[in-house]
């Protein structure tokens, strides 16, 4: 399957996905590990790969993507599909061992692709990858989690938090990070000058503070160092918090009013990063025991996933159904997907941090 027919057809099946879990996880129709997966492992992850595979030629200024690419998000939609059966039917660790087997052997092919790619490259490269390949990082460690929850059973519900934290903040968060500073400037055909800056000097903040908030968060430290975990948490949730507003604030700064039009992509991405430092304050909350858990990973999905993943398919849906030079065709497409774009990355974030509090 042509690659720039993969992409399309996995955004639109990565939207369906969440749209299903979060009317899963709203209504306790399903069980919460069935919802999530059904969100991340099946939906988001191939959608990530594959996109990935995307932007790194342009990040590399290397050639089109070949089958070492786009055959990861394949990998990974089987992965995806494994857990999803396992979670929908007897939680089989076995099937659940060999998903996240699949995924990670999906995630570690793509890194190796990339790395080859910037080995390759000519000139310096784009800070964008850097993220990129610390979101794979921690993809992998959350997969090798799952790996070793059979031969831990004692630490079983410690490394079940590490693998949703690294999943969540690391994999998802990391990459939505990197590719949003860049996406929403050129959504608005704007320059941001301070843009490779920021990529360059604040993955080491957003990476440190996932860290901290996966091991301060999951019980994993030490008996002599528990009562370290809440505070390390805290601290990671500031650091990463810090890193979003300083995104959010240069967004501001720079292009003001354009963030709040009715239409468009870049209100629909400026909502889901909101969405993104909202229930990073209310998982903050919930550490300190202020709110329980399972509200928030809907609040995840609907104020920080939906915007994100249908702002950036509207803009980028056109380019991959048709490749190259930009016209009519494009605008128009675009023009249509677009509509009501900031009237609905608000609802979204508004309807996903209220149903995080109930």
């Amino acid at each position: 399957m042509p690659r720039l027919t993969l992409l399309p057809l996995l955004a639109i099946a990565a939207l369906i996905s969440l749209v299903a879990a979060g009317v899963m996880l709203v209504t306790a129709q399903a069980t919460p590990q069935l919802a999530a997966h059904l969100a991340f492992a099946l939906g988001v992850m191939p959608l990530i790969l594959a996109a990935m595979g995307y932007f790194v030629p342009v990040l590399t200024r290397s050639s089109h993507p070949t089958l070492a690419a786009w055959g990861p998000p394949l990998l990974a939609l089987v992965g995806g599909a494994l857990a999803v059966g396992a979670f929908a039917t007897n939680f089989s660790p076995t099937v659940l061992g060999i998903a996240a087997l699949v995924a990670l052997l999906a995630a570690a092919s793509l890194g190796g692709w990339m790395l080859a790619r910037a080995r390759h490259m000519f000139g310096p490269r784009h800070r964008g990858l850097d993220w990129y390949l610390a979101a794979l990082g921690f993809l992998l460690l959350a997969l090798l989690a799952v790996v070793l929850m059979p031969w831990f059973p004692a630490q079983r519900g410690g490394l079940r938090l590490f693998h949703l934290h690294a999943n969540l903040l690391g994999f998802v968060g990391l990459t939505a990070l990197g590719t949003l500073q860049v996406l929403l400037p050129t959504s608005l055909r704007q320059p941001d000058p301070e843009v490779a800056t920021r990529l360059r000097t604040d993955l080491k903040w957003a990476a440190g503070g996932t860290l901290l908030i996966a091991f301060g968060a999951s019980s994993l430290l030490p008996a002599s160092l528990a009562a370290l975990g809440p505070p390390l948490a805290l601290l990671g949730s500031g650091l990463y918090g810090y890193v979003v507003l300083r995104m959010l604030s240069a967004w501001k700064t720079r292009f003001g009013t354009a963030l709040l039009r009715a239409d468009g992509v870049a209100p629909s991405l400026a909502a889901a990063a909101l969405g993104l430092l909202g229930t990073l304050v209310l998982g903050a909350a919930h550490g300190a025991g202020w709110l329980p858990a399972r509200p928030l990973v809907a609040g995840f999905v609907i104020a920080f996933l939906l915007p994100l993943v249908s702002g950036a398919a509207s803009h980028l849906i056109p380019v991959w159904l048709r490749p190259g030079a930009q016209g009519p065709w494009h605008d128009a497409l675009r023009a249509r997907l677009v509509r009501w774009g900031g009237v609905r990355g608000l609802l979204l974030l508004l309807a996903g941090l209220v149903l995080s509090l109930t």
